[in-house]
Formats: C-alpha cells, structure tokens, sequence
C-alpha cells in the first residue's frame, strides 16, 4: 500500500508538472493569434467607421477634418447616429491601443500584456475577441524561446502544485497525523 501511495504522489506531480508546462507554452502562440485577431476586427471597425463617416459627410455636407469634429458637427443634425458613430470609434481606438500594447512590448511579456490588456476592458470590445479566440484556438507546440521560457515556468508550478496535493500522503507516510 505504501508503494501504491509513493507511485500515485509521484505521478500525481509529474501529471501536473506536463500539464501546466504544455498549457503555459501555449500562451505565446494563443497570444499571436489573439493580436492577429485584434488587427483584423479594428481593421473591419475602421472601415465600418470612415463608410458611415464618408455618408455622414455626403448626405449632411458636414466638411468636418478629423473624427472629432465630425462627430460634433453631426451631433447638430443626427444626435442619435452621432453617439452610435462615437461608440464605433471608441471601440476602433480601443482595439487599436490594446494590439499596440501588445505588439509594442518584448515577445516574452506578450502574453503577460495581452492578458493584463483584456482584463482591463471598460467598453467590452475585446471579450467577445478574447472568447472567440479561446473557443477556435488549436492547440500546437511552439518551440520559439518565449514559449520554452513559459514550459518551464509552467513546468516548476505545476511540480510546485503537484507536491501541495501530494502533501498530506507523504505526512501521512512519514508518520505525521493530518487533521481532518
């Protein structure tokens, strides 16, 4: 039976060191493919924002220069179709800050700064991104050195997490009395 307990203890940290390892190396990956996304919805966003800009300006003749001033001038004719088009370019700048974050960080904090970034969303706009990208992502081995640097850090959490559980059988085993 005490050969049976080491053996479970044992596999039990191995099982969970891999496993956090293989998960962690898939966040620099998770991570280009969430920035890819990013530029992909800010790119289409933008689009949908200068088409409406561009009718705005042609139906109202509203000869405004920037995005600002636009939205203040249409505000005088369309109030309504002003604040849905500030809304749409408040997400536009929204995703475009949180790829610039992203991309303009080292490679290794990538996944530390898209996570932070997601987690602070205000407007909601990169939820639904951050879901999608969860739902659709497969999972592959990258062997880049950010995600080597990930397998290890997930690697000795794992084992670390692997020796809590295991705790109470190798008091158990070493004649100590766990509580409960």
């Amino acid at each position: 039976m005490r050969f049976l307990k080491r053996w479970l203890s044992h596999s039990v940290r191995l099982a969970l060191a891999l496993l956090f390892a293989i998960i962690a190396m898939q966040a620099p990956a998770f991570t280009n493919d969430y920035a890819t996304a990013l530029l992909q919805v800010s790119a289409d966003a933008r689009r949908d924002v200068d088409q409406r800009e561009a009718t705005a300006r042609q139906y109202y003749g509203v000869q405004a220069g920037d995005d600002a001033s636009l939205i203040a001038a249409l505000r005088a004719h369309e109030p309504a179709n002003a604040e849905t088009l500030a809304l749409s370019l408040d997400r536009v700048v929204s995703l475009q800050a949180a790829l610039g974050h992203i991309t303009g960080s080292a490679a290794i904090f990538q996944p530390v700064v898209a996570l932070a970034d997601a987690a602070h969303d205000p407007g909601g706009y990169k939820a639904a991104i951050w879901q999608t990208e969860l739902q659709t992502y497969t999972i592959h081995l990258d062997l880049t050195v950010a995600a080597l640097l990930y397998g290890v850090v997930g690697l000795l959490l794992g084992s670390l997490l692997g020796h809590l559980l295991s705790l109470p059988f190798d008091l158990e085993r070493r004649g100590y009395r766990v509580p409960g």
